[in-house]
């Protein structure tokens, strides 16, 4: 009797901390999800989405399905972004005529992390030079910003509202890059 009482105990003190943890999971979220419908109102850019619950729903499943999908145009057909398995938070808007897509996604294999980018569509790197914790890639006609962590984070997404309002701020997109074509 005193074991199944034991196990019963450990099985409710199991249940109450999964309980609370995604409760703290969705409480990030609803802010994550506010700074970010913020900062698209801000550059008057329009948030995509999806929503906060659909997005927890699509990050417990095992679902290669990028959703919602990216711009049929966006192509980064190289490490690390050959394997994006989810993306939200998607935010897309064009500044002096060229596309901008900002978006937390989870990308890799089964050992994959958390990653956000700020995508403009130009062959030209309109981020500078200064990208000493983040890293710029090139592919499709398409040129990114992300930051991977250094140490894998309880929290799905690598660049704060604040980081990524600042760089959208320092887009020099139209002095120097053209429009994509």
């Amino acid at each position: 009797m005193s074991f199944l009482f034991h196990l019963g105990s450990v099985i409710v003190y199991a249940l109450v901390v999964l309980a609370v943890l995604s409760g703290c999971l969705k409480i990030l979220m609803f802010f994550r999800v506010k700074g970010m419908r913020a900062l698209a109102s801000r550059w008057g850019f329009q948030y995509i989405g999806p929503p906060a619950l659909r997005f927890l729903r699509l990050w417990f499943s095992s679902s290669r399905e990028v959703s919602p999908p990216l711009p049929a145009s966006f192509s980064l057909a190289c490490y690390p972004t050959d394997e994006i398995r989810q993306v939200w938070n998607v935010i897309e808007g064009r500044q002096n005529g060229v596309l901008v897509l900002i978006f937390d996604s989870y990308i890799g294999g089964s050992k994959g992390w958390y990653c956000t980018f700020i995508a403009c569509q130009t062959q030209q790197n309109p981020f500078g030079t200064d990208t000493s914790r983040n890293h710029v890639i090139q592919s499709g006609g398409w040129t990114a910003l992300y930051r991977i962590p250094f140490l894998r984070t309880p929290w799905p997404w690598t660049m704060g509202i604040q980081r990524l309002d600042d760089h959208v701020n320092k887009l020099r997109v139209g002095s120097v890059c053209e429009p994509g074509r």
